[in-house]
């Protein structure tokens, strides 16, 4: 009891310190390239520009920068990210891509005609993550609506569709608008499918940036049919509110506090639950996996797991197995709606 306390105490005396911590955002948008010019790009930057300043961020915006322009703005946002502290957020729209697992945001004057003049000619993604680690403040997510297209010809196997996933220091959640190494759309409206749903989404009260990115992912996901998945990576260690306030809907209940205080959870012994395909009450469980193409089973159910599988509510442990990583078990809890959640697993050294 004593400890479980003490974690409750953390994390709200952490999601205090964010609450009242300076926030400061750079956001670039671009749209208006030579080669394969982008609807959206812009009008994604400016609306989350503007939904930021209502969350109490001080905003550097700008859009259609070339490389030049856009490394001073990184230079800028890095250097009054060090001087203030606090919260650090970025949001690119636009072009990107990857040569060689390298990430690359695209300049409007971007001019490359082979693999290795990218380097030359576009932006890594390194000098954001680098630029937040050298100002060692203590929060920073990162979003990426930057997987459009590649504007890059594909004439060799260094190039490659969409993003990587990209490493990050303690402290940092980084966003993407599609699965890593796949395409995002640029959309039919004003904004993109991922920037509208953020929109939608980043203003509700009491919800912390995990629980955003997972409405958000429903919300892109149903909007495009399954075609576009976005993805996060996570080292947060605690929690971080866009808006503070009342939550609209009741949230799920962290794994971790399940396993605390459900007492048949004590003892994990497998007790089969009968399955049953077509009735009204079954809801979906989505596991996305870190490393991927883990294997995730269903210790408790006769019944196979895929993404999105259907399932009766209740109580499920699921194991989660990947060659060269510790096998992780765990119980959740499938309750009155579908749910999401991303589990990591640690490296077998």
């Amino acid at each position: 009891m004593k400890y479980l306390f003490s974690i409750i105490l953390y994390t709200l005396l952490t999601s205090v310190t964010f609450a009242a911590s300076p926030r400061t955002a750079l956001i670039i948008g671009n749209s208006s390239y030579a080669l394969m010019p982008l609807t959206n790009p812009e009008n994604d930057a400016e609306d989350i520009a503007e939904k930021l300043k209502t969350l109490g961020f001080e905003v550097i915006f700008a859009k259609n920068k070339s490389k030049s322009e856009m490394k001073a703005l990184i230079r800028q946002f890095g250097g009054k990210l060090k001087q203030k502290g606090g919260v650090g957020l970025f949001f690119y729209a636009g072009h990107g891509l990857q040569i060689d697992g390298n990430n690359y945001l695209v300049p409007v004057d971007f001019n490359a005609s082979v693999s290795y003049e990218v380097a030359d000619a576009a932006v890594n993604s390194s000098l954001i993550t680098g630029a937040m680690e050298e100002a060692e403040n203590p929060l920073n997510i990162i979003l990426l609506d930057a997987c459009r297209d590649n504007p890059f010809p594909r004439k060799n196997r260094s190039s490659s569709r969409g993003l990587a996933r990209m490493d990050s220091t303690s402290g940092t959640i980084i966003a993407y608008s599609t699965s890593p190494g796949d395409v995002a759309a640029d959309g039919e409206g004003r904004n993109s499918p991922y920037t509208a749903n953020l929109l939608k989404h980043m203003g509700s009260p009491g919800l912390t940036i995990e629980q955003v990115f997972k409405r958000v992912r429903v919300g892109v996901e149903d909007y495009t049919e399954g075609r576009q998945l976005p993805w996060e990576t996570s080292s947060l260690r605690g929690d971080f509110y866009f808006k503070q306030g009342p939550i609209l809907t009741a949230p799920v209940m962290p794994i971790v506090e399940q396993e605390k205080i459900s007492p048949q959870f004590n003892t994990p012994q497998k007790q089969n639950i009968a399955v049953s395909r077509n009735t009204p009450n079954t809801k979906k469980l989505s596991i996305f996996t870190n490393p991927q193409g883990s294997i995730v089973k269903l210790l408790n159910s006769d019944k196979k797991y895929t993404m999105g599988v259907k399932l009766e509510p209740g109580d499920y442990r699921v194991e989660i197995s990947k060659e060269g990583f510790r096998t992780k078990q765990q119980w959740i809890t499938l309750d009155t709606e579908n749910l999401e959640m991303q589990i990591t697993l640690t490296p077998d050294y």
